[in-house]
């Protein structure tokens, strides 16, 4: 009798991602030290979002859908990365995502060294 191969697990590790980007980006806009400039991105993602103008209208089944969580998702991974990278690594570490950083001095600078709870890699 032949064997049944196995069946692949389902990685969620996608669905987290989002709701850790998610609270990341609420915890950066709701600081004072983040630039309000930068917190026009979010705003203007949700702006796109709630307007009936859309590159792919929601008329459309899931395309239409797919594009907002696309920009929503686009834009909070852009707010993340432009917001200041002390404030940043602030939150990730209240947020316990991640390990306390390792500062590394150089002479063209200060590089914050950080690893990932999760992060398996050594």
């Amino acid at each position: 009798m032949a064997e049944t191969p196995n069946r692949p697990t389902r990685d969620l590790g996608f669905f987290r991602a989002m709701i850790d980007q998610g609270r990341l980006s609420w915890a950066l806009f709701t600081d004072s030290r983040v630039p309000l400039l930068l917190k026009a991105i979010p705003l203007g993602a949700l702006a796109y979002v709630i307007s009936p103008i859309d590159a792919v209208p929601d008329v459309f089944p899931i395309l239409g859908q797919l594009d907002d969580i696309g920009i929503l998702m686009g834009a909070m991974s852009l707010f993340n990365t432009l917001a200041p990278a002390d404030v940043v690594t602030y939150h990730l570490e209240r947020l316990h995502m991640i390990d306390s950083p390792q500062l590394n001095r150089r002479d063209d600078g200060i590089t914050i060294d950080v690893k990932a709870k999760n992060d398996k890699r050594q």
